[in-house]
C-alpha cells in the first residue's frame, strides 16, 4: 500500500511532469538527475530570455529618450513627434495587456445569420461555406446567407455544393445569384436585410472560422452597448512564401497589440471582413445610409467593413475578441498586395476623418490616442524624409538616434511575438513591420492623392 501524500513537488521538463513524494518516515528526497535539471534550467531560460529582451529595449529606448531630450529646443516639432511616437506605440503594449477575455455563458446564446457575399471565388468559397456546419453552437439557431455577385468563375457551383451539405445541419441555408457585380456592399447589406436573427457574421469568401469562433463573438453581446466584435483572424497560406510569412506576422501583431488596445475601450476602429459580428438591431438602424455613403461627392465603393465599424461606434461599442479565431487567404503576389494595401490606405483615410469628428466623445484616453496617431501617421512620411534626408545634408552625419530608436521600437514587435507564440522568427516579424512601417508609409501621400478612385485594384 502506498503511503499517504504529505507533500509534493511538481517539477516541469517539456510537457512532462515529474510528480516526487515523501511520506511521513521522512524517505530522502531523491533530486532530478543532472541532465534533466540542465533540461528544465535551459526551458527556463528559453522562456524567460525574450522578457529580458523586451525589456532592456524598452530600457535603451527610455534611456535614449532622456538622454537627447536637451536636443528638442532646437527641434521642438519633431521632439514632440518623438515623445509622441514613443509614448503611442508603448501604451498599446499596456492598454493591450489589460484587454481582458469575456467569460462564456451558457445560457446566453443569441441566434446567428452567417452572410457571405462573393465573386470569382471558386477555390475557397465551399470550404468557407462548410465550416459554418462544423461549429460548435446550437444548428438549430444559425442560418446562412450566400450571394454571387456576378462571379464569371465556378463560384456559384462550389456555392450550390456546399450549401447542399447543410441542408439538414443548420437551420436555414439560401443562395443568391446576382447576373451583374454590384459590389461587396451591396452584398452585405442584401445579406443583413435577408438575416432573421439576432446577430449577423460576416465573413470573407476566402476566410474560414474554427469551430469555437461563434461563441467566443456572441458572448460579448450579452452587454447591450456592445454593437460589435472582431474575431481574432490569422493568415491560413502563411507558408506560401516569405511575403505570406511578412503577413501572417503582421495580422498577429494589429490584432493582439492594436485591437487588444482599441478594445479596453469599446473603440475598435475596424472590424474586418474576414469575420466580424454585428448586433442586427442595431445594424439594421444604419445600413441603408451605409450602403449610400458618399465622400467627396463620389460614392463609397472600398473600405466597406472600416466604414460600417464607423457607423457603428458612433453609437455603441465594437471590441476585439481574442478567443474567436478566424483564417484567411492573403495575397501572394506582391503586384496584388501593394494594390491591396493602397486600398486599405484609401479607405483608412477617408474613414479616419470621418471617426475624427466624433471620437471625441468617447473616452478622453481612446480620443487622444486616436487623435495623436492620425497626427502620426500624416506626419510619418515628412519625420522620415527629413530624418533620412535632410539631416544628413545639413549636420554631414548619419541619423544614427533615429535609426536605432526605430530599430528598437520595431523589435519590441518582433520580441512580442516570440513571447506569445513561441516561433523563433521575431527576426522576420520585425523586418515585416519595418517594411509596412518604412516601405508602405510612402502609400499614404498617394492615397490622399487618389481617394476619389473608386476602382478596387486586386480584381
Amino acid at each position: 500500500m502506498n503511503a499517504p501524500l504529505t507533500a509534493a513537488r511538481i517539477m516541469r521538463v517539456g510537457d512532462e511532469i515529474s510528480l516526487r513524494r515523501y511520506d511521513d518516515r521522512k524517505v530522502p528526497f531523491r533530486p532530478l538527475p543532472k541532465d534533466l535539471r540542465t533540461e528544465s534550467l535551459r526551458l527556463w531560460l528559453s522562456d524567460l530570455g525574450p522578457w529580458l529582451l523586451f525589456f532592456f529595449a524598452l530600457y535603451i529606448i527610455l534611456m535614449m529618450k532622456l538622454i537627447t531630450m536637451n536636443t528638442f529646443q532646437d527641434h521642438l516639432f519633431f521632439g514632440i513627434y518623438s515623445i509622441l511616437i514613443t509614448t503611442y506605440i508603448l501604451s498599446r503594449f499596456l492598454f493591450s495587456y489589460f484587454k481582458k477575455a469575456v467569460p462564456y455563458d451558457d445560457n446566453y446564446r443569441p441566434s446567428v445569420s452567417f452572410v457571405v457575399p462573393a465573386k470569382n471565388e471558386e477555390d475557397n468559397i465551399a470550404e468557407t461555406i462548410r465550416r459554418f456546419g462544423e461549429v460548435d453552437y446550437p444548428k438549430e439557431k444559425i442560418e446562412v446567407i450566400i450571394i454571387d455577385d456576378g462571379s464569371t468563375d465556378g463560384t456559384l457551383a462550389q456555392m450550390r455544393l456546399a450549401a447542399s451539405e447543410l441542408q439538414g445541419i443548420v437551420e436555414h441555408v439560401e443562395v443568391h445569384h446576382w447576373e451583374v457585380n454590384r459590389g461587396k456592399r451591396e452584398g452585405m447589406a442584401e445579406g443583413a436585410k435577408r438575416a432573421k436573427n439576432d446577430i449577423v457574421i460576416f465573413v470573407d469568401s476566402d476566410s474560414f472560422i474554427e469551430p469555437d469562433c461563434v461563441k467566443h463573438l456572441t458572448k460579448y453581446f450579452s452587454d447591450p452597448v456592445i454593437g460589435a466584435v472582431s474575431a481574432h483572424t490569422d493568415v491560413y497560406n502563411r507558408d506560401t512564401n516569405v511575403l505570406t510569412r511578412m503577413q501572417t506576422l503582421r495580422y498577429y501583431i494589429s490584432f493582439k497589440i492594436y485591437k487588444a488596445a482599441e478594445s479596453v475601450f469599446g473603440t475598435v476602429t475596424c472590424c474586418p471582413g474576414c469575420c466580424s459580428a454585428y448586433r442586427r438591431s442595431y445594424l439594421m438602424e444604419f445600413v441603408d445610409e451605409w450602403l449610400e455613403q458618399r465622400f467627396l461627392g463620389a460614392k463609397c465603393t472600398f473600405g466597406d467593413d472600416r466604414s460600417l465599424t464607423n457607423y457603428m461606434i458612433r453609437k455603441y461599442r465594437a471590441v476585439y475578441s481574442e478567443q474567436a479565431k478566424a483564417y484567411t487567404v492573403v495575397p501572394d503576389n506582391f503586384k496584388v498586395y501593394m494594390r491591396q494595401q493602397q486600398r486599405w490606405k484609401k479607405s483608412w483615410v477617408r474613414e479616419t476623418f470621418i471617426a475624427g469628428s466624433f471620437m471625441w466623445k468617447k473616452n478622453p484616453l481612446a480620443a487622444f490616442s486616436f487623435y495623436a496617431y492620425m497626427f502620426l501617421a500624416f506626419l510619418s512620411p515628412v519625420v522620415f524624409f527629413r530624418a533620412l534626408i535632410v539631416y544628413p545634408i545639413q549636420e554631414h552625419q548619419w541619423p544614427l538616434v533615429y535609426l536605432i530608436g526605430l530599430f528598437l521600437m520595431l523589435l519590441l514587435h518582433g520580441i512580442f511575438y516570440r513571447i506569445n507564440t513561441g516561433q523563433r522568427k521575431w527576426v522576420l516579424a520585425t523586418c515585416s513591420i519595418w517594411f509596412n512601417t518604412v516601405i508602405l508609409m510612402w502609400q499614404l501621400p498617394w492615397a490622399v492623392v487618389t481617394l476619389k478612385d473608386s476602382r478596387w485594384g486586386t480584381r
